[in-house]
């Protein structure tokens, strides 16, 4: 029998598969545009309940110098992206997967270039990091936890 498969294999004549038996399922009614109605899981899949992240909210795509403050000591030159009032994307070209807490020194240009930048200061989590091949450098999410001064997250609320 293995000899007939081989030799079959080898001219060219395979013997046939029967596929496997395929279960029946109910068809799953669509919502609106052809999406599921969010009740209704299809068979084999898993609700998953979806994370929060900066860009669930409105957010702008800057980039803005900073320096980051990491582990209390190291200070690293990096650009701010896809900024939010919950947190932010920072390019650095140091990989931060280890560290777990930044101060930020986030540098705001003027809308008058004869004044200097505004300057404002935030601590907060590195929730991942990345290798961004776009950038060709390390992007790391960062999730605020405090505005070294309230009117820093007011002026922010005003850019976005």
């Amino acid at each position: 029998m293995a000899e007939d498969n081989l030799s079959n294999s080898l001219t060219g004549n395979a013997p046939e598969l029967q596929p496997p038996d395929v279960k029946a399922t109910a068809p799953i009614e669509s919502g609106e545009g052809g999406i599921p109605p969010a009740d209704i899981t299809p068979i084999g899949t898993t609700k998953v309940k979806a994370l929060q992240t900066a860009h669930n909210e409105p957010h702008a795509h800057f980039r803005w110098h900073a320096e980051a403050f990491v582990d209390g000591h190291d200070v690293f030159q990096g650009i701010v992206k896809n900024i939010s009032m919950t947190g932010l994307d920072l390019i650095l070209d140091h990989n931060l997967q280890k560290s777990k807490l930044v101060k930020l020194h986030i540098h705001v240009p003027p809308l008058d270039i004869s004044n200097p930048p505004h300057v404002f200061e935030v601590s907060g989590k590195i929730t991942s990091t990345v290798f961004d091949s776009g950038e060709e450098s390390f992007r790391s999410g960062i999730t605020y936890i405090q505005f070294t001064l309230n009117s820093d997250q007011a002026y922010l609320q005003s850019l976005l």
